[in-house]
């Protein structure tokens, strides 16, 4: 009776941290592509560098490359000092107003998790997220690091952001009230969540103790 308490105790204080699950958390591993940042998770990604985008965007942005005075700048590479040198999304579209967002639909399903290489990262730039037409999260620049001024060469400000365990979410969009909001090899993914592997590790723990009573 005893074991079986414990083992009850166990189980109750795994359910109980699920809740934790429920919000999404933000991680700042990458896989290294040369001197760009790219995911570490499997999932699909937009590098901007193809004759045809993956998704449907709409709105004030544009696909650049390089840097234009006051305008966007390049995200900052791994090693601090050379920038990306492929194609990337600036928001807003640089011809236009100094204020403007993008919305990306047609993703092809529902996930929960976007990573972003995210150059010169500022406090005016937000990342939302829908599910239909209900906002399910927003997230700014000043919320992912300290160091949210646009500087276009630190580490601090240019880096890759992995959004995890978000609700569900079938579009996003990248806005910003200034210029500008630049990010390339944006990834999108459906991962485990955290209550799927606890409640399996709780399957397991079932399944040694019926094996334990079946040997006695």
């Amino acid at each position: 009776m005893k074991r079986f308490f414990n083992l009850f105790s166990v189980c109750v204080l795994l359910l109980g941290l699920t809740g934790v699950a429920n919000a999404y958390s933000i991680d700042y591993t990458y896989t290294a592509s040369g001197n760009q940042f790219t995911s570490p998770y499997a999932a699909t990604v937009e590098t901007f560098d193809g004759n045809a985008l993956l998704w449907t965007w709409t709105g004030s942005g544009n696909v650049v490359s390089g840097d234009l005075l006051n305008k966007y700048s390049a995200p900052g590479g791994i090693d601090g000092t050379n920038k990306d040198i492929t194609k990337y999304m600036t928001v807003p579209e640089p011809t236009g107003a100094n204020t403007g967002a993008m919305l990306v639909t047609n993703l092809g399903g529902s996930y929960n998790y976007l990573g972003l290489w995210w150059g010169s990262v500022d406090t005016y730039n937000t990342l939302t997220f829908y599910n239909g037409a209900t906002e399910v999260a927003s997230i700014t620049g000043s919320s992912i690091t300290k160091s949210a001024d646009g500087n276009q060469t630190a580490p601090s400000s240019n880096l890759y952001v992995n959004f995890l365990y978000l609700p569900l979410f079938d579009s996003f969009k990248m806005a910003s009230t200034n210029f500008a909001f630049e990010a390339d090899n944006i990834a999108i993914a459906r991962v485990p969540e955290p209550t799927t592997l606890l409640l399996f590790g709780l399957g397991l723990i079932g399944l040694a103790v019926a094996r334990r009573k079946y040997k006695k």
